[in-house]
Order: structure tokens, then C-alpha cells, then sequence
């Protein structure tokens, strides 16, 4: 008999063994990335013009240039973004120190940085909403972490692909319903980004299931099936959640149309052949998540 002390051990060589295959499929991505996605600077777009002392003059409600439910969809997705230490933490801790992949991460944090550093000057510039309560919600916020657990690196590139193509419709969304220039800006340049990310790890992912579906198969059914924002750690997230649903900005007719159906088209989950069994049941279960969201949404309609 096996002993079970082995089990991790073999897991995390073969999880090795099959990112040390794609590596140079992940180094033409990262030099793909460098001479497609343009950097922009935060000090560039926001609209310093605006700026006013808020000694001088003390925030007021009415002071806000958007509507109180564009005004929260903003705010989630700038308290979303600060948790960018614990996003960079998990995922460091799965790559291999001088691979490929851990230069990517390096890259992926500093482009995140920049969007929050984006959106927190655009909502104190115009007055969005009071910087006291904005400042308690991020330390309230990065105290508590983003805690999602992955059990392998494949189930984080799930992850990770799911929430960058959620991150980009929710930001380029609030961006369309502000109808303010100077912010639909700001958040289209934010969106692009998330694409860029997006189109890089799904295409990690396609690579993986390409030579190991037994091992993605498994990990994007986990994590279609239990995807979440990252914003879930805040107090009132149901309410915020509820509200950027009900402004058309993401909710679970979102996720079903704009992120389920374009990734699993993408990898062609549904030409997969020759599994075994057990994973063509996978298959079956990834393949149903559509029907499932319909069933959602209709039972709230």
C-alpha cells in the first residue's frame, strides 16, 4: 500500500513537473504582455484641476459628482484593489523562485498598484464620497485579508482568470453608468488592464488542460462553481453586492454571460475527448454551471 505521507509530496512534483512544461509557452506570454499592454500613469488621467482642501472646505454629500449606488460600485472596487499585498502573498507562495512565473507575478502587482492608486485619487479629487469613511473601510478592509484557499497552482489559475474577467466588466461598467467623462477614463484604462491579465492567465490555463486536464479539469470546476469577489470580506458586502447587480454592473447574469460562457468556450471545454470517467463527469459539471446560473437568476426574478 501507498503510504499517504507520499500523496503531497507527488502531487506537488507533478504540479512542478507540469509548470516546468509550459514555461516556455509562460515566457513568449510575458514578452507578449511587455509589447502589447501600453503602461499609463495615474498622475496623467486624474483630474488634479478639481482638487480642493478638505480643511479649508470639509466634504459634503452633495459635494459628489455620481449617484450613491455608482459612488458604492466605485468605492467596492477601489477596497477590492487594496487588498493587493494578500492577492501578491498567495500567489508568490506557488511559484517557484526564478521561474517564469514568479516574474510575471512582479509584473501583474505593480500594473494592480497603479489602479488603485488611480481610483482613490479620482474619489478624493471630486469629492466622491467622505475620506474618512473611505480610509476606515481600507483598514478595515486590509485587516482582514483575503483568505481563498488553493490547494494547487491550478486552481489559483482558475481563480485568477474567473476574477480578472469579472474585475474588468465590473470596473468598465461602473464606468459606462457614472456618466462622467473623466472617470469612464479612468476605469476603461483599468478595464484594459484587467483584459491583459485575463488573456494571460486563461491562456496558462488552455496550456495546462492541454497536457493535464486531470489536474485543470478539477480546479476550474472548484473554482467556477465557488467564485466570489474579493470584496466578500467586507461587512456589507451583501448590500454592495446587491447593488451593483441591480445597477447592470456585475452580478450573476454577468457572470454567467460575460465570464462563464467566453472562458469555457475559449479552452473548449466541451471538444475535450478521450477522458476518463471521472473527469468526464467534471466535464459534465463544468459544462451545466450555465444551466445552474439560469436556474439562479430565474428563481430571483
Amino acid at each position: 500500500m501507498l503510504d499517504t505521507v507520499d500523496v503531497p509530496n507527488r502531487k506537488m512534483t507533478e504540479s512542478s513537473e507540469v509548470l516546468r512544461a509550459i514555461e516556455p509557452q509562460i515566457k513568449v506570454l510575458i514578452e507578449n504582455h511587455k509589447k502589447t499592454s501600453t503602461r499609463w500613469m495615474p498622475h496623467e488621467v486624474v483630474p488634479w484641476g478639481h482638487g480642493e482642501d478638505y480643511n479649508a472646505l470639509p466634504w459634503h454629500p452633495d459635494q459628489s459628482p455620481l449617484r450613491p449606488e455608482i459612488a458604492s460600485a466605485l468605492e467596492t472596487n477601489l477596497l477590492t484593489e487594496d487588498n493587493l499585498p494578500y492577492y501578491h502573498a498567495i500567489i508568490a507562495r506557488m511559484m517557484e523562485p526564478g521561474s517564469a512565473l514568479e516574474e510575471w507575478t512582479g509584473i501583474w502587482t505593480a500594473e494592480e498598484a497603479t489602479h488603485s492608486a488611480a481610483i482613490r485619487d479620482y474619489i478624493h479629487l471630486m469629492r466622491v464620497m467622505d475620506p474618512v469613511t473611505l480610509e476606515n473601510n481600507r483598514l478595515t478592509v486590509m485587516k482582514t485579508g483575503f483568505h481563498r484557499s488553493f490547494e494547487n497552482p491550478f486552481e489559483l489559475f482558475a481563480y485568477t482568470t474567473t476574477q480578472e474577467l469579472a474585475t474588468r466588466i465590473s470596473h468598465l461598467e461602473t464606468g459606462k453608468r457614472a456618466n462622467e467623462p473623466i472617470l469612464l477614463k479612468i476605469l476603461s484604462l483599468v478595464s484594459r488592464d484587467e483584459n491583459f491579465h485575463y488573456i494571460f492567465y486563461r491562456s496558462i490555463v488552455k496550456a495546462i488542460l492541454e497536457i493535464a486536464p486531470h489536474l485543470m479539469l478539477p480546479a476550474i470546476a472548484n473554482q467556477l462553481y465557488t467564485f466570489g469577489m474579493p470584496g466578500e470580506s467586507l461587512a456589507d458586502f451583501p448590500q454592495r453586492a446587491a447593488t451593483i447587480a441591480s445597477e447592470k454592473i456585475f452580478g450573476t447574469a454577468e457572470y454567467r454571460d460575460h465570464v462563464v460562457k467566453p472562458i469555457l468556450s475559449h479552452w473548449k471545454i466541451d471538444q475535450l475527448r478521450g477522458l476518463p470517467p471521472h473527469l468526464e463527469k467534471i466535464q459534465e459539471r463544468i459544462l451545466k454551471l450555465e444551466h445552474v446560473l439560469t436556474r439562479s437568476i430565474n428563481r430571483s426574478l
